[in-house]
């Protein structure tokens, strides 16, 4: 296995480390290539990226596999198109820079229990795997993209949805929940000038949250200049956007569709469609791991956790699984994962905010300005050993 290691390595980390696996067999000569690895992680987001750092560091081989080249703090991008200025395309970075595992730009095709496929025919086989696929918004592709699978397309992305937020005079952003509340705050506070409208299809903002935080962001969004209306489904018809429940027609000149999240399961679907559940998720137990099976493990927006899906949450389960394959390797008995209960601290605009506690909700302008300094970017980047670019 160690010159299979060593000829892996000098291939990911080189210049050429955005190939797929199917050009590495032309560059070996062979007609088909097998890579060996202790653990799979499958999707870069917060959850691989933290299990794959903590388990190199114990000795543990991982192969990351991700569609990108670059990590990014999602969480951050909505203010990369209403004040890029404020982030300066911090927010993503190339998992080569700072990534101490193996990485691959690729797709995964398909799984089963002891390998990976990739592009059909490319096999990864691996001790253990960690399936952290992620979500994505079909519609919403500045939330997470769909299409731009390197670093400088993914800004010029970006840039682009800036561009046309410049130019629009009226918005419609669709969807309450924590993205939709954050769009619109950003929106109306860097862009005053645009007319925004929140539609929801409930009679209140932030589903799932305490009724303080529901009524405290409806006031704050009011407070800047946005026209919130409940009890609304708009939906995409003949180039249209219709609101089901009145017949309205937006005459926005730019929608925001933030709902509808998908579950990135396609490969999973392939050969082991049986580990999800009706949603689309992945079963797993009070370990994280997939049930029926002790080499598998699911974490982040792809899992059914059982708690929200919020990035800081996704990391404190990479890094927990991680330690529970580290205790294993000792023999050691690991214990289960503790659900943790919903807390988020959501701006609102760049100067206010609140923050979800389990015991109460507050807009205490010292800890709203926790995140409003860089919208933990820097936080996130220093938990894997590194710095924004």
């Amino acid at each position: 296995m160690s010159h299979i290691r060593s000829f892996t390595a000098k291939i990911l980390h080189s210049n050429i480390q955005h190939r797929q696996l199917n050009d590495l067999s032309t560059l070996e000569g062979k007609d088909s290539m097998s890579i060996q690895t202790d653990v799979l992680i499958i999707g870069g987001g917060f959850a691989g990226v933290s299990a794959a750092q903590v388990l190199e560091k114990q000795g543990i081989k991982t192969i990351l596999i991700d569609k990108k080249d670059y990590f990014e703090v999602t969480f951050a991008t909505l203010r990369d198109i209403s004040d890029p200025a404020q982030t300066n395309n911090k927010a993503r970075k190339k998992y080569t820079s700072f990534l101490i595992g193996d990485f691959i730009q690729g797709t995964v095709m398909e799984m089963t229990e002891n390998y990976a496929l990739i592009s059909g025919d490319q096999k990864i086989e691996f001790k253990q795997a960690l399936i952290a696929s992620g979500t994505r918004y079909p519609s919403l592709p500045l939330a997470k993209t769909n299409s731009a699978m390197e670093l400088q397309s993914r800004n010029h992305e970006l840039n682009r949805s800036h561009q046309e937020l410049k130019s629009a005079k009226k918005v419609l952003i669709i969807g309450g929940g924590i993205v939709g509340v954050e769009l619109a705050g950003e929106i109306a506070y860097s862009m005053p000038n645009i007319e925004l409208t929140l539609a929801h299809n409930h009679n209140e903002l932030l589903n799932g949250f305490k009724t303080k935080a529901q009524k405290e962001s409806l006031k704050q969004l009011t407070d800047l200049g946005v026209k919130v209306v409940f009890n609304s489904r708009y939906k995409k018809v003949n180039e249209q956007y219709v609101d089901e429940n009145t017949g309205h027609i937006t005459d926005a000149d730019l929608v925001f569709q933030a709902t509808g999240v998908v579950a990135n399961n396609e490969f999973i679907k392939a050969k082991m469609s049986h580990i999800l559940n009706q949603y689309g998720y992945v079963k797993i137990d009070k370990g994280l791991q997939v049930i029926g099976y002790d080499n598998l493990y699911a974490l982040g927006d792809i899992a059914d956790v059982g708690e929200a899906k919020l990035g800081y949450l996704a990391r404190e389960q990479g890094v927990y699984v991680a330690k529970s394959i580290i205790k294993q390797y000792k023999g050691k008995t690991t214990k289960g994962y503790k659900r943790n209960p919903l807390m988020a601290l959501i701006p609102i605009g760049q100067k206010r905010g609140l923050m979800q506690l389990p015991f109460a909700v507050t807009t205490l302008k010292m800890l709203i300005n926790l995140k409003q300094k860089d919208l933990f970017i820097s936080k996130m980047y220093k938990s894997f050993g590194t710095s924004p670019n």
